[in-house]
Parts: C-alpha cells; structure tokens; sequence
C-alpha cells in the first residue's frame, strides 16, 4: 500500500500504520499529487490509502490511478472530507475510528479479482492470431462522449467507426453502461460475448484472448465489428467497475486490432459524487488516445455539451491536444441557424483555446434509410453532408498511415490586436 496522507490524517491513524502488527506492508509515503502518481509507477502498489487535503490531489489524479490498477481508500476525517472523496471517486471511505482487521478487509476485498495491472499483451499467448508482434506500435483508442439529451454521440461513434474500417482495422466498442441499445439495433445478444467478457479475460489473464474476440465480435455487413456493453450492467458492474478494468481491456483490445472507437456515456458525475458507472465511463475517457466530443444543436444540448466540456478539461484534466470538438444535428427540428449555432460555438470554444473541428448535418433521408436497413447513418448513405463532413473529420483524426494514429492539435496562434492612433494633444490658447 502507499500512503498519500496529509499530516493531521496519517496522525489519526498512525496507530493503524505503523504499529508492530500493521495490516498490510507500507512502500512509500506521498507529499503531494505529483509525488503520488510518480511514487504509484514506481513501485506499482495495490493501494494507496489517501486523503482529501492532499495537496494537489484532484479528481483526474484519482482516475489515472484507478486506471493503472490501484484501488483508492480514502480517510475522512469529517463529512466535507467524505464528500470531496465521493467527488474523487475513490472505491472505498474509512474513518479514523477503523480497526486493523476492517482496514485489511477493505483493501485485499476490493484488490481480489480485479484487473491486473500491466502490459495487455502480457494475457495474451503466442499463439494467438490476433497477438500482437514484438515491436508492433500500439492501437489508438478513440473515446466518443456526448452531453445529456442525445446530442447524437453514439450515432456519430458507430458513423465513424464504419467509415474508419474501410481504412482500417476497426471495433466499435459499446462503453455505454446506462444501456445504449446497439444490441436492438444489429440483433444481437450480448450474452454470446460483450465488454464483460473481455474485462473478466484480461483479470484471469486468458492465452486465448483473440480466439475469445473473434467470438464476442458482432458482424453485420455495413457495421465495423462491435463489441456490445452487457445486457443489464447494474449486475456485473462490480467487475466493470473495478481499478484498472476497463482500461486494461481497452489497452487489450488496441494491442489486437488498430483503431478502438468507444462510444462512452454522458453520465461523469451525478449530484457532486462519481457513481461506479461514472467511474467506468471516467477510466474509458482516460485511457484514450483522443476524446471527441458531441455537442448538439439545440439550446438545451448547446448548455449540457459546453459543461460536460468544461467537466472533460477541469475535473478530468484532458488536456486540449487530445479534446476534439464536433457539433451535430444541425438544421434539425428545433434548432437555429447553421451560421448562428456555428458562431456562437466557435466563441464559446476560443474562450476556453478550442476550436470546432466538424459540423455534422441532420440528414433526414440518411436517418429513414438507417432505420429501414439498421445501418450506422454515414453508412445508409454515403454521400450525404452527413457521411462527407465525417470523413473530413476521420482526415483532420488521424495521421495518413497504414495504421491509424491519432494527430496532435495544431495550435493556433492568436493574431495580434490592431493598436489604436494615439490622438494627438492640442494646446489650448
């Protein structure tokens, strides 16, 4: 376990630490966030045992930690402390008044059984046709993510992902765990092998890892192949929701086939506390090679994309070289003008040093073909606005290669302001 304690908070429990009979091996004790994340890659601990006032702790370090593998025991010292810890998304909060025995069921309970930390390909043997060769770049992991009220992030993902397999090898991966329903729309059941899987093979570190893919992928011609989100997540979410699960199967995933887009909920915090689904959602956003957001077009999706915005930069601390910006549905029902949505957009985007990278617009017949044929829309029809817009956008992603690889943001540099004629003084007689 690693200690990332403030002093008043390892005072409290120093009974608990460093007493003869200690419930678990300490291997080193953090200052401060920084210290932590890089004393966590150095010794690799199971756990680390942290508090609120840490200083520079933040909700982002907690997720990069959970996504490495490390489970998080928070100590509250008081009610502000355990609400800050919520907001962090730790897995488990203890007082001070703990006991030996409680402090060590804690922390083995919710180490056992979860996903290992380490290389991905280290579950995969070598004879497996999908395992990747020595010296072989990873894939890229592209996180799609979208406000409240159906800004037409999943649409935009699965679009996507079917264009992108043209080019390359591509799964679309169903990170939705407030049931998206892909499985309605290919027919599909997720029984017969969904993200669940995949996560409890990478924690029993299963040699077989690219037979069990070639089996849980969905085909459908027109789709790229999918792997579905569990039928009901509410029961399996103590697996899903584990240190290091969901990421450790994306890494897996992405050592096997190039490019991974992953269609990940809205839901990344709910009433000031990150819930187990907002958890797993949080782990798919970082460990992504890049995050495109969906902002919809209508007033009420303007609002809710700026704040998740605000959400991905602030709390999750993706910094803008990895946040692409793409707004959809417009000149739909119940939205402005193009021109408008789009200047109001790209003012909005420039306070905070973003641009828009793509304005995707609603289709109609491209939607009537995609409900008749169950097809993604760009790929119902096309040659639409739709389908072409997205294609830019697959242009601006990735580098031209054989193998897909994210770009980085170009950063544009603001033009200098004009400088006003300095009036000239008069003297008066």
């Amino acid at each position: 376990m690693l200690l990332a304690l403030s002093p008043s908070a390892e005072q409290a429990v120093e009974r608990l630490l460093f007493a003869e009979q200690a419930p678990l091996s300490l291997v080193a004790s953090a200052l401060e966030a920084a210290e932590l994340e890089r004393l966590a890659a150095e010794h690799e601990p199971e756990a680390v045992f942290l508090s609120p006032d840490l200083p520079g702790l933040s909700a982002a370090c907690c997720t990069r930690l959970r996504s490495e593998g490390r489970l998080l025991v928070g100590l509250a010292l008081d009610d502000p402390s355990a609400s800050a810890l919520a907001a962090f998304g730790v897995d488990t909060i203890v007082g001070p008044e703990i006991d030996r025995e409680r402090l060590r069921t804690a922390i083995t309970g919710g180490i056992s059984g979860g996903a290992p930390p380490g290389d991905p390909a280290e579950v995969r043997s070598e004879s497996d046709p999908l395992a990747r060769r020595s010296g072989a770049p990873e894939g890229t992991i592209l996180s799609v993510v979208g406000g409240r009220g159906a800004p037409g992030a999943s649409e935009c993902a699965a679009s996507l992902a079917a264009l992108a397999s043209e080019r390359w090898p591509t799964a679309l991966v169903e990170c939705d765990l407030l049931g998206g329903g892909l499985d309605l729309r290919l027919a599909a059941d997720g029984h017969d092998g969904s993200l669940l899987g995949l996560v409890r093979a990478c924690a029993a570190g299963d040699g077989a890892l690219g037979e069990l893919l070639e089996r849980w992928l969905v085909r459908r011609p027109g789709w790229p192949p999918v792997l579905l989100a569990p039928p009901e997540p509410s029961e399996p979410l103590d697996d899903l929701a584990r240190p290091g699960a969901i990421a450790t199967a994306l890494r897996a995933l992405a050592a096997a086939v190039p490019l991974v887009v992953c269609d990940v909920g809205f839901l990344l915090e709910e009433a000031g506390e990150t819930t187990p689904v907002a958890r797993c959602h949080r782990e798919a956003l970082a460990s992504a090679s890049a995050v495109l957001l969906v902002i919809g077009a209508r007033d009420r999706q303007v609002r809710d994309g700026l704040a998740q915005l605000d959400v991905l930069r602030v709390e999750l601390e993706i910094p803008n070289e990895r946040l692409r910006i793409v707004s959809a549905g417009l000149g739909g029902s119940g939205t402005g003008s193009h021109r408008s949505i789009t200047a109001m957009l790209t003012e909005q985007l420039a306070e905070r040093g973003l641009a828009l990278d793509a304005s995707l617009p609603f289709d109609g017949r491209a939607l009537l073909r995609a409900e008749r044929r169950a097809l993604p829309l760009a790929a119902a029809r096309r040659r639409s606005a739709y389908a072409r817009a997205l294609r830019g956008l697959i242009d601006q992603l990735f580098l031209p290669s054989v193998v897909a690889k994210a770009r980085e943001r170009k950063l544009r540099l603001p033009l200098p302001q004009p400088t006003q004629p300095r009036e000239q003084e008069m003297s008066l007689p």
